[in-house]
């Protein structure tokens, strides 16, 4: 018995009792980071270490767990097991996206950005990066030069591609906010991004200052009995794409005062039907908005060639369709965690009633 008992003091001490190079196991009772709105993020302080653990959307368990500890802290002591420790603040990041980049160049921490992929596609960047390619299969070459101390990228349902890049030895961040069933539970992601960039306060101060404006705009149009109906975006291929009512796009109609042209779907993502469908549901509509990338403004009569069906749809006939150009808005970069700016662009489009001095951030009515 007493070798037992001496058998399990010493495995104790040691786990206890790691060496500098080593974390402790034992477990000290953390404070919750409050999390409002974001349903699939949770994050701990343990001290000046923070635990994130990241909820798989399309099934159980997580998508990812991360153990953050400081830089100039490197002997937290906290287990990491199952877990990818990651040193912040991220001083040479490689980023996959322009929705991160934007954040990110907000936050002020542009000089963290090492490299992104799909660089054709970001806007806004002072400094040279390295390009690491496409998204889906990026450059390891470039990767493994540029050694980043942590990848962000945008996961989706059944993705295979990171298997090779967990093979670097790099921490992957799943940045899966868009998988998030309201824009301000998206939006407020950004106190994580801004943790691992060093800026969390800058982000709570950012997210406080979105969350009063968002409010204060849905409160215009909270006892409005109007309830205008929303056709969204374009065919794509044979597809046409419409945002369930909870969808984070539906729910921004819902505060905006508005529906979505299809409220008997009421998924969390977006729906993909038929033009037969559309039409048969939409044809009456009283606004379309859509998103496109040109050069130059689209007009109805450019609209009007591209699928002979659009100019069948009430909102064309009326001169009601509305126009993101994403390459001249920067829409991809700063929508996602700004939806104040979107929601104040969908009630000035859809409640003309409503006399508001803010200026359209995104949208512009399609000329002849």
């Amino acid at each position: 018995m007493k070798k037992i008992l001496y058998i399990l003091i010493s495995v104790s001490m040691l786990l206890v009792g790691c060496g500098s190079n080593r974390t402790s196991f034992l477990q000290e009772e953390g404070d919750t980071i409050p999390m409002l709105y974001a349903k699939n993020i949770t994050m701990v302080r343990y001290g000046d270490c923070v635990k994130v653990d990241l909820v798989n959307p399309w099934g159980k368990g997580l998508l990812g767990s991360y153990m953050l500890i400081p830089s100039d802290a490197p002997n937290c002591q906290l287990s990491t097991v199952n877990s990818q420790l990651i040193k912040f603040p991220l001083k040479n990041a490689l980023v996959f996206t322009a929705v991160h980049c934007g954040l990110i160049c907000e936050l002020g921490m542009e000089t963290s950005i090492g490299g992104v992929c799909e660089k054709q596609y970001i806007h806004g960047l002072t400094k040279e990066v390295v390009d690491c390619g496409n998204g889906m299969s990026p450059n390891q070459e470039r990767i493994i030069q540029l050694q980043p101390d942590a990848m962000l990228v945008s996961p989706f349902e059944s993705n295979t591609g990171h298997d090779k890049l967990g093979q670097l030895g790099i921490p992957i961040v799943e940045c899966a906010e868009y998988m998030e069933p309201t824009a301000l539970g998206r939006a407020e992601w950004m106190k994580f991004y801004g943790l691992l960039f060093g800026k969390e306060k800058e982000a709570n101060t950012m997210f406080e200052a979105l969350v009063a404006h968002y409010d204060s705009l849905s409160a215009l149009v909270a006892k409005s009995d109007q309830r205008p109906r929303i056709l969204s975006e374009l065919l794509y291929g044979n597809v046409w794409y419409q945002p369930g009512v909870h969808s984070a796009i539906g729910q921004l109609y819902t505060d905006a005062g508005a529906q979505t042209a299809f409220p008997d779907y009421t998924q969390s993502g977006s729906v993909p039907l038929s033009t037969e469908q559309v039409y048969a549901q939409a044809h009456d509509a009283d606004y379309w908005l859509i998103r496109y990338e040109s050069d130059n403004q689209k007009t109805l009569k450019e609209l009007a060639t591209e699928a002979s069906v659009y100019s069948e749809f009430e909102a064309f006939q009326k001169q009601n369709i509305w126009g993101c150009n994403t390459r001249t808005t920067f829409f991809y970069e700063r929508s996602p965690f700004h939806p104040d700016r979107m929601l104040s662009d969908i009630i000035q489009i859809t409640h003309p009633e409503v006399q508001s001095q803010e200026p359209m951030h995104f949208y512009e009515r399609l000329k002849p």
